[in-house]
């Protein structure tokens, strides 16, 4: 039965109905954990099929479908249309500034990371100004992890320098705002970034470096978080991520809280993107 059900799916996306073009791409990941004396393992992965065709009138459209390894929806998944409006994105999609944030995410167990919440709707404009980039962004009171906003960001690249500013702007009137930067220079790239929501009174701040050799990256990362003006966490991140070719990638990674001492974690993994 099970071969019957994978010959099924086979042909399904060897020979569309609709002569769709389908791509099937994902990643397995397994890590090894310390967590402050307790140890763990974890394996994840995911896999994404996307589907793209165009219209009779020259608008490109695509359908981006996110697996988990147990079979659920991994979120992500958007019907995306594109042409001379720019790019619509509608479903589970990047609110403005979760569109221009996590600059300084460079872990793939630990680390640090800034906090938006997705949309509903979002919409790249037409590039007005060169190297500018507008974001417009749409959430409803059902999304799954977001509310309910009107939102803009604005990225600029003038050389090796790049700088964003997004503003979620909430129905019940309260505001996340976003303000960062990237700098590279050769091997090297500097991130700042900083993330204020006035709904909870959290304001995120965060820097980061990292630098690649061939194949090999290190990054290292800090991260303050303050709550009505008192500081309820300070993470430092580092790691090292070496690419073994193929899509394979090892790492090693460790944090620290330094107002949780609780809160340290090594872990060391591979991770296999095809």
């Amino acid at each position: 039965m099970k071969k019957i059900i994978a010959a099924a799916v086979a042909t399904a996306f060897v020979a569309p109905a609709f002569a769709a073009d389908v791509n099937i791409t994902g990643d397995q990941e397994f890590a090894y954990t310390d967590a402050n004396g307790a140890t763990s393992t974890a394996i994840d992965g995911d896999f994404n099929v996307k589907a793209s065709t165009e219209t009779a009138n020259g608008i490109a459209v695509s359908a981006d479908i996110n697996i988990s390894d147990e079979g659920g929806d991994d979120g992500g998944n958007s019907l995306t249309l594109s042409s001379d409006f720019g790019k619509l994105d509608l479903g589970d999609t990047s609110s403005a500034a979760d569109s221009v944030d996590d600059r300084t995410d460079y872990a793939l167990v630990t680390g640090v990371a800034t906090t938006a919440g997705d949309a509903a709707i979002g919409w790249t404009l037409p590039s007005l100004v060169p190297s500018l980039s507008i974001y417009v962004s749409h959430g409803t009171d059902s999304d799954e992890d977001g509310e309910a906003h009107t939102g803009v960001a604005l990225e600029y690249g003038a050389g090796p320098v790049e700088v964003a500013y997004a503003e979620n702007n909430n129905d019940d009137g309260s505001k996340i705002t976003y303000v960062g930067g990237t700098a590279s220079f050769g091997g090297a790239a500097v991130s700042v970034e900083r993330m204020d929501d006035d709904a909870t009174d959290t304001e995120e701040a965060a820097m980061g470096v990292s630098y690649g050799m061939g194949d090999m990256t290190i990054y290292i990362a800090n991260e303050e978080t303050q709550v009505a003006n008192a500081t309820t966490a300070d993470v430092t991140a580092f790691g090292l991520q070496y690419g073994l070719g193929g899509g394979v990638t090892a790492f090693i990674e460790s944090s620290s809280d330094s107002k949780d001492a609780s809160a340290d974690t090594t872990a060391a993994g591979v991770t296999f993107a095809f």
